[in-house]
């Protein structure tokens, strides 16, 4: 169907991406599951256009002028800035009869009215090439599209960004089909799910400042809920945004980047708390799944991160004493040992596990896996509306945090970590909400949560850097060094720990004297 300017209808299109090493592709095209298919190769060519003040990217949408044998065609896509937080994609095409973009038949679409109207010039920013051999994989009552890619991202001024992937398109039927079609294939080889469109990838390598850049890091970001959505579509929806954070943060992790790492844990953290926020909707068996493989990929990530946060402590000891070889001689064992520890993630973040794992969450929130035929109560449950839940679940995170926190003067070590998660679960947990009370008022809120927090995961660092420095390898030529520069650390942190004790108390207060901004009128 066509509109009046030649505009297919749009078409809300489901697909997902896993990347591939090359020695695995050829091994993949001649599964024997496969062989019924008929595999048809073509080249594709599809150059991306966009305003010089990048107005398209803005409005997360994506244009370009895709090349097939001789047939052009333009296509507008939406392209989910945070990288995978919706479960479709809308697409728009028209064809053209030359290679050269043109806004005025998309015009008709809100978001490019404006653009258009301005009457901009559309600059050319990248253009991928693709080797794509194609077939129609079809399970029972269903038809999945899958593309082997083969090819090159490539920037007007020369950069270059590989693409080996294989694409799973739905074409008919349900979610299910997918997520089979692409367990099966990561069983067989090692994949990485890639949640980023071309188009997304193409505007990050054009956005870097040279090739040797790391990949960039993704904060949480919002995620779009309304008070009168129901508890299903906000879980799926807060569970969806969890897994993109985790997996546009993964690729700095394998290079490397604490940022990736912190991002990951973060990610895996309000993964955990949704789970806990939502347990009533979801069978044990589910979430005691997604518990546990989350609990396997935080204390991977946590080995990493523990030495990262440790070389920043010993770092700051060492700016105040540059001058000391014994500081110097403890950071060089630090940075061994997280070597280490990178090395062991990395392995983790190739494994089958973590991608099934990726897949298996995918698989849980597009099906809607959790409902069960018979459940009264969890049924009644889904459909109900968000605001008066969310106004219960932060509730009974926050009577959990002050109990708490009204035993502070009390509270050893462990006790204090405990509260420190205690805020930070509730902390997520009015962020997850954030769009349905308003923006201002909850950042107001949280800022003094995390200004505790802050104080309070010093004090867990410290302890920390401890139980690191006891478990610190130390070779004969090195123990008295290393010993002296221990000894160093203890002082800094202690005198740390000392100060960081006034503002806990001060913050203490604070955080008791807040108004609860969910007992007031929430927006309708």
């Amino acid at each position: 169907m066509t509109n009046d300017r030649g505009v297919t209808a749009t078409e809300l299109r489901y697909a997902i991406a896993l990347t591939v090493a090359p020695k695995d592709l050829a091994r993949l095209k001649r599964l024997d599951f496969l062989q019924h298919g008929h595999f048809a190769p073509h080249l594709v060519t599809s150059t991306y256009y966009d305003t010089p003040d990048l107005a398209l990217k803005d409005r997360a949408l994506a244009l370009s002028v895709r090349q097939h044998g001789r047939q052009l065609v333009e296509t507008l896509e939406g392209v989910d800035r945070f990288g995978g937080g919706t479960a479709e994609t809308p697409v728009w095409q028209t064809p053209v009869t030359r290679a050269a973009p043109d806004l005025a038949p998309l015009a008709k679409i809100e978001a490019v009215r404006e653009i258009a109207e301005a009457k901009p010039r559309l600059r050319p920013l990248f253009t991928c090439q693709l080797r794509r051999t194609r077939t129609v994989f079809e399970p029972e009552g269903a038809a999945v599209a899958l593309s082997f890619d083969e090819g090159m991202i490539r920037t007007r001024d020369g950069r270059k960004l590989a693409v080996l992937e294989v694409e799973l398109q739905l074409e008919q039927g349900g979610y299910q089909a997918v997520f089979d079609l692409a367990r099966a294939l990561s069983t067989a080889a090692s994949m990485r799910v890639e949640l980023r469109s071309t188009a997304a990838r193409g505007y990050e390598l054009a956005a870097r400042k040279d090739a040797a850049e790391p990949p960039a890091t993704v904060r949480y970001g919002r995620v779009r809920l309304d008070r009168r959505m129901s508890a299903e579509e906000a879980l799926a929806a807060i569970l969806r945004r969890c897994l993109a954070h985790m997996l546009v943060n993964d690729q700095a992790a394998r290079v490397g980047e604490e940022e990736g790492v912190h991002q990951m844990r973060v990610a895996l953290r309000r993964l955990r708390v949704a789970l806990n926020l939502f347990h009533k909707l979801l069978p044990e068996e589910q979430r005691a799944w997604i518990l546990g493989e989350v609990r396997w990929l935080t204390d991977r990530l946590g080995k990493a991160r523990n030495w990262d946060v440790f070389g920043i402590l010993v770092a700051r000891v060492r700016d105040a004493f540059p001058e000391d070889d014994d500081i110097k001689m403890l950071a060089q064992a630090i940075n061994h040992e997280r070597r280490g520890a990178y090395g062991a993630l990395r392995k983790v973040l190739a494994s089958r596990r973590y991608t099934q794992f990726s897949l298996g969450l995918m698989s849980i929130i597009e099906t809607r896996a959790w409902r069960r035929p018979g459940a009264l109560e969890t049924s009644i449950l889904q459909v109900s509306r968000l605001g008066h839940l969310a106004d219960s679940l932060i509730e009974e995170r926050y009577r959990k945090a002050r109990k708490r926190a009204k035993q502070f003067v009390r509270l050893g070590a462990q006790g204090r970590h405990k509260l420190r998660i205690a805020l930070k679960k509730m902390r997520y947990a009015a962020d997850s909400f954030e769009a349905i009370y308003g923006r201002k008022q909850v950042r107001k809120y949280e800022k003094r949560l995390e200004a505790l927090q802050d104080d309070l995961g010093l004090l867990n660092d410290i302890v920390t850097a401890e139980k690191l420095i006891r478990s610190l390898p130390k070779p004969t030529e090195k123990a008295v060094a290393i010993d002296r520069a221990a000894a160093l650390v203890r002082g800094w942190c202690g005198h740390l720990a000392a100060a960081c004790e006034p503002r806990l108390d001060k913050r203490l207060k604070r955080f008791r004297a807040a108004k609860p901004f969910w007992r007031r009128p929430a927006k309708a």
